[in-house]
């Protein structure tokens, strides 16, 4: 399977301080941590960034949102997914928010061995029963349209793409048995979140 590998950057970190993507954690930066996961699972081996505005990250190709023409309003999570979906050459994509610092190479792995020939897209869901569509993989020929018209029509959330076309949600009992599943869906939000993951962290060394 041919598969492109992006981080959507988004989130400003107003909590934190700082842009989400330019956080670091235990002396690493977070993005660095989330491109490492990807890496795995990507064609290339390589992660794509794609951020609001042009930003540069070491080592990292980023590039910006480009909204469907006539989208005039600040972009969130589905347009910079629609940005990645169009720079994409490959049949899928796998796409992972910046402020998940414990997915892994495993879990990416897992969602991808989830699509098929008759699914658009495949999305985990966390322990709490909340689907998390900013760690999952989207086939680029059916999402890039559907994720266009959404836009089109205003609607922003992730989820209106995902009702557009053929998901399957992934029950989190399917990836508990993956090596640090417990903490694959913690992200940073403020400041508490930082501490406690640079625990866990500087804990597990």
């Amino acid at each position: 399977m041919n598969v492109s590998a992006y981080i959507i950057a988004g989130g400003e970190g107003k909590r934190l301080g700082v842009p989400k993507w330019g956080v670091e954690l235990a002396g690493e930066r977070m993005i660095a941590r989330v491109a490492a996961a990807l890496s795995v699972v990507a064609s290339n081996g390589k992660a794509t960034v794609v951020a609001r505005n042009r930003i540069e990250v070491a080592g990292l190709r980023v590039i910006t949102d480009s909204p469907p023409a006539g989208f005039d309003e600040a972009g969130g999570p589905l347009v910079g997914l629609y940005t990645a979906l169009r720079d994409a050459q490959s049949e899928w994509i796998i796409a992972a928010a910046c402020d998940l610092p414990f997915v892994s190479g495993e879990l990416f792995k897992k969602l991808l061995s989830e699509c098929s020939d008759d699914l658009d897209a495949v999305v985990p869901v966390q322990p709490d029963g909340t689907p998390q569509p900013l760690c999952a993989a989207y086939r680029v020929a059916a999402c890039l349209p559907a994720a266009k018209q959404a836009i089109a029509e205003g609607r922003l959330s992730m989820f209106a793409l995902l009702d557009r076309v053929r998901t399957r949600f992934v029950p989190f009992e399917d990836l508990a048995g993956l090596p640090g599943s417990g903490l694959f869906f913690f992200n940073i939000n403020t400041p508490e979140d930082l501490a406690k993951a640079s625990e866990i962290i500087r804990t597990d060394h």
